[in-house]
């Protein structure tokens, strides 16, 4: 495997396939492995780990409802740290705007050239929002760091933006977790803003369809999600839209002229994403009006 720092957010793996000689059997169709003599062992240890994060955590420092769910618990990067940490710590020293987006690699991909590697939006983004908006999108995070960097992290120390975008969930949905338990995450980020900044507006935005056909699994996991996240609690200060639509061809499909991977949107893509956002945008600067 080839290891990416500007890409973490793998594709799935392959539906099965046995490591020799270990005993390992993982069928992702089934979403099971399986050791013999070992599976319930390792399952109480991680469940137990959990625990004592879940009960080591300063919940009550940063009034956050205690959870035992991973999604809720805000974490590190672990052995990515090494440049996770200095790489969103350097996202901070960007101008505060009034407008932040915060997510994971889609997000932070606005603002990497059409030429670049990973192509992204900066096109798109330095005509559209280089002037009034701050970028916190950092790759390969989930509820759980994205939680983390607005606590531990101090990514709102001093700053308080009028309005949020806020795109999060696909890296825990291709990395193993539920649905339910991916929106149970999306809404402790949310509540979480709310909590810090009862003045800000945030627009809530829908996971994104990925993979290019519209009966892949994770299309409909996708949907699982938005579904349960489409019903802010508090509907005068956070307003969901769900825009994965325009990405799609008419029988539902996902082309790579639109997101180069079928995960991360294109040159092309982002300008698909800004012109979908800006009706929003205009409702969300106009309090909901």
């Amino acid at each position: 495997m080839i290891w990416l720092r500007t890409w973490v957010q793998f594709p799935p793996p392959p539906p099965s396939f046995h490591v020799k000689n270990a005993g390992w059997t993982v069928d992702m169709r089934n979403e099971m492995a399986t050791k013999k003599g070992m599976l319930i062992p390792l399952l109480i240890a991680f469940l137990a780990s959990l625990a004592a994060k879940a009960d080591d955590w300063k919940w009550s420092q940063y009034g956050l409802p205690k959870s035992e769910l991973k999604t809720c618990i805000p974490d590190t990067r672990g052995k990515n740290d090494s440049w996770w940490i200095p790489y969103f710590h350097n996202k901070l020293k960007q101008p505060r705007k009034d407008l932040l987006f915060i997510g994971d690699s889609i997000t932070d991909l606005w603002t990497y050239p059409a030429d670049h590697r990973y192509p992204g939006g900066l096109n798109t983004w330095s005509r559209r929002y280089k002037e009034i908006a701050t970028n916190f999108g950092v790759t390969g995070d989930k509820t759980q760091t994205v939680l983390w960097r607005l606590t531990e992290g101090k990514s709102l120390e001093g700053y308080a933006p009028k309005h949020i975008v806020l795109l999060i969930g696909i890296n825990n949905l291709l990395q193993g977790d539920t649905p339910e338990d991916t929106a149970t995450g999306i809404r402790a980020v949310v509540n979480y803003l709310r909590k810090v900044l009862p003045d800000s507006k945030v627009l809530l935005l829908g996971i994104f369809p990925c993979h290019s056909k519209p009966n892949d699994p994770i299309r409909a996991k996708i949907k699982a999600v938005n579904d349960q996240i489409k019903n802010p609690a508090d509907s005068k200060s956070v307003y969901f839209a769900d825009i994965g639509s325009v990405f799609l061809e008419k029988d539902g499909s996902i082309t790579k002229e639109v997101m180069r991977d079928l995960l991360h949107l294109s040159p092309k893509g982002y300008e698909m994403w800004a012109n979908a956002l800006e009706p929003r945008l205009r409702v969300l600067f106009n309090g909901g009006n």
